[in-house]
């Protein structure tokens, strides 16, 4: 057994607590790690690896890169796999990010490749880079055009949303067509949706059942009498 001081010291920050608990429990597996979670007794500055949901590695990797705590390396484990998000994230500093629905193992070796100062991405992760490498990137604002694109708005209304001129707006929709390679408006949302560039709202609808046919039928006429009839 390794001694203590050998140990990868391993920080979980989650802000959800179940997956916090959940990640700490698989990660005390490895003989290697030392795991604690976040709390009392938690000090983030003696571990050699954080580990947080997204808002949470992304304020901590700017804090410990700008001021206190520049070896402390974080790594991000979420279900944000959109590329915008992962590249704001790795800009900031994050230097692993990984999916929740990624193997115990990949995590484990993610850790690792981490502690020695490379970046660890899962495979999800990293095909979606790979794709956004042969294209040109867009803007914030061409994104920000583009996420309602996505919804259905119209020049007028993009403009009026984004309080800018509706020329302004078909310029960047020209500028997007171009960036995607898409032919229409549809096809670009649709580029955007598989590469993970907006957040597609989706709605949960309830199955609508085929009524039998015998439901369908009118209901047959039944005469009613009164009693002086009946008797």
């Amino acid at each position: 057994m390794q001694h203590l001081a050998d140990r990868l010291q391993v920080l979980v920050m989650h802000d959800e607590p179940l997956v916090a608990i959940g990640l700490a429990t698989a990660l005390r597996q490895q003989p290697d790690f030392d795991v604690s979670v976040h709390g009392v007794d938690a000090d983030p500055a003696s571990a050699d690896i954080v580990i947080a949901d997204y808002n949470g590695g992304v304020a901590w990797a700017l804090q410990a890169r700008k001021h206190a705590h520049p070896l402390c390396r974080v790594m991000v484990v979420t279900t944000i796999d959109r590329e915008r998000e992962v590249r704001a994230a790795l800009e900031a500093g994050v230097h692993g990010y990984l999916l929740l629905s990624c193997q115990l193992q990949e995590l484990a070796d993610g850790i690792r490749s981490v502690a020695r100062g490379a970046r660890a991405l899962c495979a999800a992760v990293s095909h979606r880079l790979a794709d956004s490498l042969i294209h040109e990137a867009l803007t914030p604002r061409e994104l920000d055009v583009l996420q309602l694109i996505a919804e259905g708005r119209g020049n007028k209304a993009i403009a009026s949303g984004l309080d800018i001129a509706v020329g302004t707006v078909k310029t960047h929709v020209k500028a997007i067509l171009g960036k995607l390679d898409a032919r229409s408006r549809t096809e670009a949302a649709a580029v955007a949706s598989r590469r993970g560039l907006i957040a597609i709202e989706r709605e949960v609808r309830r199955p609508t059942l085929p009524v039998p046919s015998h439901f369908m039928r009118p209901t047959p006429h039944v005469p009613r009498y009164s009693a002086a009839q009946a008797a």
